[in-house]
């Protein structure tokens, strides 16, 4: 298999667990952050902005880890 399709499926693969963990985070998180903070999360570009940030970084954090450099 080429090494562009493998990236490209570990990406999606990634894309798909990032949806499934947003999800997740948006029925469990997201009310309890409402209850506990309400002034700062009524503003929706600051959610935004937050989850923008994570998902971000979740997924360079990872293609860090599988892209290292191999030894041979």
């Amino acid at each position: 298999m080429s090494d562009r399709i493998k990236i490209l499926g570990v990406f999606a693969l990634l894309g798909f667990l990032g949806g499934i963990a947003a999800n997740i985070g948006f029925h469990t998180v997201w009310p309890w952050l409402l209850a506990n903070f309400p002034l700062i999360f009524s503003a929706e570009w600051v959610i935004s902005g937050i989850a923008g940030a994570l998902i971000t970084t979740f997924f360079v954090v990872i293609w860090v880890y599988i892209s290292r450099p191999s030894a041979e």
